[in-house]
């Protein structure tokens, strides 16, 4: 039967958490025909190990292995490319589905026609192992945006809580294969072509605050999220010079949170942008932050997509 959804699931030293996942997966309530493609970057722990068995036991999953780490952003495009379902859903696979997550994600799709639909995550101190995520109720607070670029230039929407229609995510290219994580740049991508978000407020997932994760390193976060609008800047010249400048806003933005972390950006110059930024009398040129760009490329301790074929 041709899966209606397909779960693309990168995975990278997640071993402890998957056997909990994958049963939260399982225990999906709705009559939904669906896949799971795990995608794995190299781990270094049991978690190939952990999906091939799961692959040999259900016809419904599928493993795609490969020699070389490159991150999260680019295992998602290559699993995206793989999957056959209508319907992607995306979620980080160390978290605990609600156990109708997925029914009321793409009931919400359907009697919508909505390409993109976003939930939240609830963290826990709880181990993995004690982790009980309740059913979503149904009086749920949803919003509906015709113009998903507005939503997303807004408040920030960067949690792997997300069901988005296949086609719309092949039409954007996916992630942006440049930056190691796909948080800012996937949501940002796909609204350029998708026609309407929804945004709820439903706990889809809850998540163990357990291990280090990339979140923890605020430079990273912005130094992936002026890059990420930098290149998006760089590739729509077509857009409107209020919604360029919003853009811009957001590259200004995470310099200036970018220096605040130890960052060696020049003070002056720098506010006097943020101000003009604010004020909408900036020229949007991403050649204006090129100085910037090349600062941020040669700070240590990020990690960067690698240059390597696999």
């Amino acid at each position: 039967m041709q899966p209606e959804v397909s779960f693309v699931l990168p995975v990278y030293n997640k071993g402890n958490a998957l056997p909990y996942f994958f049963a939260s997966l399982l225990a999906q309530t709705g009559d939904i025909p669906f896949e799971v493609v795990f995608v794995d970057d190299v781990s270094t722990d049991n978690s190939l190990e952990i999906i091939n068995e799961l692959s040999a036991k259900h016809d419904f999953v599928r493993v795609i292995s490969n020699t070389v780490n490159k991150g999260p952003a680019i295992r998602l495009n290559q699993g995206a490319e793989a999957a056959s379902g209508e319907y992607l859903a995306l979620f980080d696979c160390d978290e605990i589905l609600a156990p109708n997550a997925v029914e009321i994600l793409l009931s919400l799709a359907k009697q919508h026609d909505a390409d993109m639909v976003h939930g939240h995550c609830r963290k826990t101190s709880e181990p993995i192992e004690n982790v009980v995520a309740h059913p979503i109720e149904q009086d749920l607070k949803v919003s509906i945006h015709e113009n998903p670029l507005e939503r997303i230039l807004g408040r920030g929407m960067v949690r792997m809580t997300w069901l988005v229609k296949r086609d719309v995510f092949i039409a954007a290219g996916g992630c942006d294969e440049k930056v190691f994580v796909q948080d800012e740049s996937l949501p940002l991508r796909l609204s350029i072509h998708a026609k309407r978000l929804l945004d709820t407020d439903m706990i889809l997932t809850v998540a163990p605050e357990v291990g280090s994760h990339i979140s923890q390193n605020t430079l990273q976060l912005n130094h992936d999220r002026f890059l990420v609008y930098l290149n998006f800047l760089k590739a729509h010249p077509e857009l409107p010079r209020d919604v360029r400048v919003r853009v811009y806003r957001k590259c200004v933005s995470a310099l200036k949170k970018a220096r605040r972390d130890g960052a060696s950006f020049p003070s002056i110059p720098l506010f006097a942008r943020y101000i003009m930024g604010k004020l909408g009398v900036v020229d949007p040129s991403p050649i204006t932050l090129a100085p910037y760009e090349d600062v941020f490329r040669h700070l240590p301790r990020i990690r960067r997509i690698k240059e390597v074929n696999s």
